[in-house]
């Protein structure tokens, strides 16, 4: 039985590193990404790369004692001071938001390109919370994404509606190439983005929520 055990042991450990080599492949992989060459204009909803590695580093944080024990005998850390099954996640997001920034960069328009960074980056934050245990250093890194996706944030709101902010502020800013009544540029320049963006998606509820209250107080403490 000791024996049996051991082999499915080995088994399910090459199993686990084989998929670990084929996701290092999808996210490290050389050319353009389909999906960007069929839509150039890009999209700000959360790509399916992310969605499949995180389903599958879910996966791995459920089962962290199983999986820990099946991969530390075999698997050779590349951040050598941390557990082998620790710095293996943390390979896979490193290496996930590296493809993901590469993905937006043709991205024409800029408060789009943001948008689709923060989308993934908070679906990869929102993927480590687990009533499951989660290790220090994977902890520190769910952190780390926090501060990704609060300056992700900022700079979305800067590049898409700082102009709206100073037509409405400035008694006569040249928003619109003419003199007018500040209301009148508020709204025009409003229409515009609003027309622009209306098509733009944030999928989860709560962000959707935190754009919203984060636009409001723009607007009324600006």
């Amino acid at each position: 039985m000791a024996i049996l055990l051991s082999a499915y042991k080995s088994k399910v450990g090459k199993a686990i590193r084989s998929t670990m080599e084929k996701i290092r492949v999808m996210l490290t992989g050389v050319g353009d990404d389909s999906s960007s060459s069929l839509n150039p204009q890009g999209s700000s909803d959360i790509h399916k790369i992310t969605r499949s590695v995180m389903t599958y580093i879910r996966f791995l944080l459920s089962n962290y004692p199983s999986v820990d024990a099946v991969i530390r005998a075999k698997y050779v850390p590349h951040i050598e001071i941390e557990p082998p099954l620790d710095s293996m996640i943390m390979e896979m997001v490193s290496f996930l938001q590296e493809k993901i920034a590469n993905i937006s960069e043709p991205f024409p328009d800029q408060g789009l390109r943001f948008l689709f960074l923060l989308n993934n980056s908070y679906h990869i934050q929102q993927r480590f919370h687990s009533r499951y245990y989660l290790p220090e250093p994977i902890v520190l890194l769910a952190d780390d994404i926090s501060h990704k996706i609060k300056g992700y944030m900022e700079t979305y709101l800067q590049v898409s509606w700082a102009l709206l902010l100073t037509c409405l502020l400035n008694p006569t800013p040249n928003c619109l190439g003419k003199n007018s009544s500040s209301l009148y540029k508020f709204e025009s320049e409003f229409q515009k983005i609003y027309t622009s963006q209306k098509e733009w998606k944030v999928p989860d509820p709560e962000l959707r929520r935190r754009l919203r209250e984060v636009m409001l107080q723009e607007l009324f403490e600006g």
